[in-house]
């Protein structure tokens, strides 16, 4: 009985003997094939009605297919309870066929001994089974582990319209957002989508696990979600050292995003997926999209042993939110890396629903899925570097059109919240038109204003004033303003989703370890010039 109700209500198994040449699909038999059948074609059908329910209901109503009435609420009961007869049904059917597999036996087996006792010698074995996430054991739990709590965590939120004029069009953006919106902002976390690409994300998985020893982890967060984690330990290597925390984008997932190129660097690797992406429980809300990263941190420190003046954060895409919320809550860290990343979703989702709907959904962005990156980024004073995807077809608001990137606006923000003095309006004229032009920012060169910026660095210390740029001219403002967005942002010549070479991941620009090497030099310079003096006089 204990087998039967441990197959009844056990994970699905997709993979088996995770080793070095052993690895195999698990070859479930005909009735749980069967069973299983049915069930995701039933939750496919709920989840696409779910999401099209504003279309779908109305439009029921007005044929008559469904009834506010007696009557209509009774053949809505009889087809609820039809189809689910066919369900239960398709999971005793389900259950039979796992009874009867040996190898799906073992397993739950091996699963039910580990969560009874998990230690790393019961991890070890169920590590070499590839199954639903949900069966997994929490490795981590935020609520559990005091973590680092000196300090408080800090929030960003747009101001909300509590006028009482204001109240239907809140209503019906909060069901824009919570029946469909999420979805639109962030479709990894649809139920179909993890469908489509469960195939390669399990293939990813297996690729970071036997080539290059990744650790799957379950990490809980502070409002209950679980999130899905892989770590690859490369501490053995010269660049290992260093830890890359890997945000991805609004359908990227870990498995098949963009751990593999701080892998392929040397770097130690944390990848995560997004609450609601395969693995992670949750819906990705910023709320929620807050606690996962900040748990995902919290377990870099505490368990895997990482100090965040060792850590790298890496965002990418929408990732770019929950990479500059950690920057902005954990400034020690060593720095942040945003690829093809933009500054504020509004400007961006606006453009993409009908005109009609523009009030509704900058109601819905600003209330519901306020991602502020560029506000975030400009609480942040350590080291950045921004990438720019140049033929950029997903946060232009333009297509093909270079000037439309909204990474230019992230720029702009983050030079004129650091270098105020600076960002006259003609200075800022002469940079845009820098990042504007086709490779400019590969073309740029300007001695004299990277020598009069080593000079003022070598006057001031590492840490640069908001007062740079006082002395200079407008003409000169403007020279140093594109001097400094050549060293922040990293022009790409390719598309949104174009994996990011390895040598493009650079570690970001930092004035403070530049002060320190031109101070090197110019002390060395001047010893040279008096041991030429000393020998004239000689």
């Amino acid at each position: 009985m204990a087998t039967f109700l441990r197959c009844l209500f056990g994970p699905q198994l997709m993979r088996l003997n995770l080793r070095p040449g052993l690895a195999t699909d698990y070859q479930a038999v005909a009735a749980e094939r069967w069973g299983d059948t049915v069930i995701t074609s039933v939750c496919c059908a709920a989840r696409i009605l779910l999401y099209t329910s504003p279309i779908v209901l109305p439009w029921a109503l007005r044929q008559g297919w469904i009834t506010l009435s007696l009557d209509g609420g009774l053949v809505v009961s009889k087809f609820l309870a039809g189809l689910g007869l066919v369900v239960v049904g398709a999971l005793l059917l389900r259950t039979m066929g796992r009874v009867t597999n040996p190898a799906y036996t073992q397993f739950i087996t091996v699963l039910a001994d580990a969560r009874r006792n998990y230690t790393a010698a019961s991890k070890k074995l169920i590590s070499q089974y590839d199954f639903n996430f949900s069966g997994w054991p929490v490795d981590w739990d935020s609520m559990a582990e005091t973590g680092d709590q000196s300090k408080p965590r800090l929030y960003l939120s747009a101001t909300k319209d509590t006028s009482l004029t204001g109240m239907p069009m809140d209503m019906l953006a909060w069901l824009l957002t919570h029946s469909f919106g999420i979805s639109l902002v962030y479709p990894g976390s649809m139920g179909i989508m993890r469908m489509l690409v469960e195939r390669p994300l399990m293939e990813g998985r297996t690729k970071l696990m036997l080539e290059h020893g990744g650790e799957r982890n379950k990490v809980a967060t502070r409002d209950g979600n679980q999130i899905d984690t892989m770590f690859v330990d490369q501490r053995s290597q010269n660049s290992g050292s260093t830890l890359v925390i890997c945000c991805e984008g609004n359908a990227g997932f870990y498995e098949i995003g963009i751990m593999a190129t701080p892998v392929t660097c040397g770097y130690s690797v944390l990848g995560w997926n997004h609450p609601g992406f395969y693995g992670s429980t949750g819906t990705p809300y910023p709320a929620q999209e807050t606690m996962a990263v900040d748990a995902v941190m919290q377990f870099a420190i505490t368990k895997l042993g990482f100090q965040p003046e060792n850590i790298l954060v890496f965002g990418w895409s929408i990732g770019g939110y929950s990479a500059t919320w950690l920057a902005m809550n954990y400034p020690d860290i060593k720095g942040l890396v945003l690829d093809a990343t933009f500054d504020d979703l509004l400007p961006l989702a606006v453009p993409r629903m009908p005109a009609c709907m523009s009030g509704l959904v900058t109601r819905a962005v600003r209330n519901y899925i306020n991602l502020n990156v560029g506000d975030q980024l400009n609480k942040y004073t350590g080291p950045v570097r921004l990438v720019r995807r140049s033929n950029d077809e997903m946060i232009c608001t333009s297509d093909g059109e270079l000037w439309s990137n909204r990474g230019n606006n992230l720029l702009i923000s983050l030079l004129g919240s650091r270098y105020p003095a600076l960002c006259s309006d003609l200075a800022l004229d002469t940079v845009t038109t820098l990042i504007y032009t086709p490779g400019g920012l590969d073309m740029f060169q300007d001695k004299e204003m990277e020598e009069q910026f080593a000079r003022f660095a070598r006057e001031n210390g590492s840490e640069i004033p908001n007062s740079l740029g006082e002395n200079l001219t407008e003409e000169e403002k403007g020279r140093m303003l594109s001097y400094l967005a050549t060293k922040m942002m990293t022009d790409l010549n390719t598309t949104h989703c174009t994996p990011l070479p390895p040598h493009k991941f650079q570690q970001p620009w930092d004035p403070a370890v530049e002060t320190e090497f031109v101070t090197v030099v110019a002390s060395k310079v001047v010893e040279k010039e008096v041991e030429e003096e000393e020998e004239e006089e000689g």
